[in-house]
């Protein structure tokens, strides 16, 4: 895929600075056995992603107490109540793999849960503070765990191990008799079937689909594997369960084909293609383009650079952790949407896939339709 940006925490100039690259090689593989989606492994990226958790990554953003990370806890929360065969937390024993700053155990301490936390960042320290929880500060496996437990949850994490193998024999091993692991991932299918590289990120080695990520579980932690795509945002939800039988590779329909890399690659073709025609278009009618949910557009940007002039690009986010800071290679400082609102551009490229057409209809509405607006769908939709 050429080099791509490597985005790993809100920046305060448009650069990471002199030990950190800001582009990074990137190039996929498929993983025969699941039909994973997988980076292919590289040296130099190992390095700075290893470098980066111990800064202490943030780019996708953390469970909190308030705004969108509350609404991501909630559905999660959810999710376990229903399908963790349990009618209660009370006195459960729960890990929870990369925390983060420790907020979904801490809710699930308020339900009576023994909770225990290892995230490798600062910022896992910060909240077992803030919480009054125990977060161990290391990488898992870690000596410093010891004991079974009767949940095991990674939210976010396992598309970001590299030997994700080795990583869910780790967990299962950690489990008691009946105890259930519970899993979020990225939901990449649509991103694959419409070419868009925004799912591409150096920090994630696996790019999972409903079924593939099924496969995975099932395969290597031998038992029933319950998969549902996620309330809110665009996640899937996994949860083992020993209640229903272990499906066949069979059965599971595993496509050993490595057609999906070039379905892929002719998509991404297809959709830069429409983008190039979308800036260049703005260009020559001297038209300014906001692009919101810019995280979403920068690798796409970035394959572009040649093609179109971004001196007419301003970017705009919901996230307020975001404001005033920028991506590595981009000089655009990133702008909330009440500066959207007051001086709008001339059009507004809206790049959420989960919450675009909710974005445009808000904005549209915001702005008196004094702009153009395009979404996902228009860009990436067959």
């Amino acid at each position: 895929m050429g080099a791509l940006p490597f985005v790993y925490a809100p920046l305060k100039a448009p650069t990471n600075g002199p030990d950190l690259p800001d582009l990074l090689p990137f190039a996929l593989d498929v993983d025969s056995q699941s039909g994973v989606l997988v980076q292919v492994p590289n040296e130099a990226v190992t390095c700075a992603v290893e470098k980066a958790y111990l800064r202490g990554s943030t780019i996708a953003g953390t469970m909190d107490s308030e705004g969108i990370g509350k609404q991501y806890a909630e559905d999660f929360l959810s999710f376990l109540e229903h399908h963790s065969g349990r009618t209660s937390f009370h006195d459960a024993k729960i890990l929870e793999i990369g925390c983060g700053t420790g907020y979904l155990l801490h809710r699930l301490k308020l339900l009576g849960a023994d909770v225990l936390g290892i995230e490798p960042g600062d910022h896992g320290q910060e909240g077992s503070k803030r919480y009054h929880i125990r977060i161990i500060r290391d990488f898992f496996p870690s000596a410093a765990i010891r004991g079974k437990f009767d949940l095991i949850l990674a939210y976010g994490v396992l598309e970001h191990v590299q030997s994700s193998r080795d990583f869910l024999h780790h967990i299962a091993a950690h489990l008691n008799d009946g105890g259930q692991i519970a899993i979020s991932v990225p939901d990449c299918e649509p991103y694959i079937r419409s070419g868009d590289v925004s799912m591409l990120l150096h920090e994630h080695w696996n790019y999972y689909t409903g079924t593939t990520l099924r496969n995975f579980i099932a395969q290597n932690v031998n038992v029933g594997v319950q998969v549902q795509r996620s309330q809110f945002g665009g996640a899937l939800y996994a949860a083992t369960d020993k209640r229903h039988p272990v499906e066949t590779t069979e059965r599971m329909g595993i496509d050993h084909r490595t057609d999906v890399l070039a379905d892929y690659r002719l998509a991404v073709e297809r959709a830069i293609g429409r983008l190039v025609s979308y800036f260049e278009d703005a260009a020559r009618k001297r038209e300014s383009v906001g692009v919101f949910v810019p995280g979403r557009a920068i690798n796409a940007l970035a394959m572009m650079r040649r093609r179109i002039d971004p001196s007419s690009i301003r970017f705009f986010d919901d996230n307020r952790i975001l404001h005033g800071t920028y991506f590595p290679g981009f000089d655009i400082r990133i702008e909330g949407r009440e500066e959207l609102i007051s001086s709008p551009t001339d059009r507004i490229l809206v790049m959420s896939h989960a919450f675009g057409t909710q974005i445009a209809e808000e904005l549209r509405s915001a702005t008196h339709n004094r702009s153009a607006f395009t979404t996902w769908e228009d860009i990436f939709a067959n």
